[in-house]
């Protein structure tokens, strides 16, 4: 199914605000500016495909803050969201709540302290990655790119964020 821009772009709003009510609100604490986290150089030498600037977005709950969201080729979308964990929300806890929602999640072994990639759809992936008490999301749709291709660069990517943490 091919979907226009703006239609991938209204799916990852809707994606990012579930996931964010799914997790809860964010306590204070250290804020970190997810598009200081990973320059387009980072991502393009890892997508191998042009990337635009990033730009936070208004699609996250305003108390967790917004992802930054970067354009990927034409109709590609890579985006980043960290926040502080709230209290009690795990790992655990946010796949259960995924899998109620009929999102497919399956857990993968070292990234952060413990991760997690959910297929909420449209060839859509995302890494949920719980390190040091905060809770990063890295989200991919491009076009072309297979699951496994994207599931391999949600995890390169993510290392390189969780370094700046």
């Amino acid at each position: 199914m091919k979907m226009s821009s703006m239609s991938v772009l209204r799916s990852m709003a809707v994606i990012f605000t579930t996931l964010m009510f799914i997790a809860g609100s964010a306590v204070a604490g250290n804020v970190v500016d997810p598009c200081g986290l990973l320059s387009k150089a980072d991502i393009q030498a890892v997508l191998g495909q042009t990337v635009g600037d990033g730009k936070l977005t208004g699609s996250g709950v305003a108390s967790a803050g917004a992802p930054c969201q970067y354009t990927v080729g034409t109709g590609g979308v890579f985006s980043i969201l960290i926040k502080t964990a709230a209290p009690g929300e795990t790992p655990q806890k946010v796949m259960d709540e995924m899998k109620k929602r009929n999102i497919p999640v399956s857990e993968t072994k070292g990234v952060g302290d413990r991760s997690f990639f959910s297929s909420p759809g449209y060839g859509m992936v995302q890494l949920n990655t719980f390190k040091a008490g905060k809770y990063l999301v890295v989200t991919l749709l491009v076009p072309g790119k297979s699951e496994k291709d994207q599931k391999a660069a949600a995890s390169s990517l993510m290392t390189k964020a969780l370094a700046k943490i």
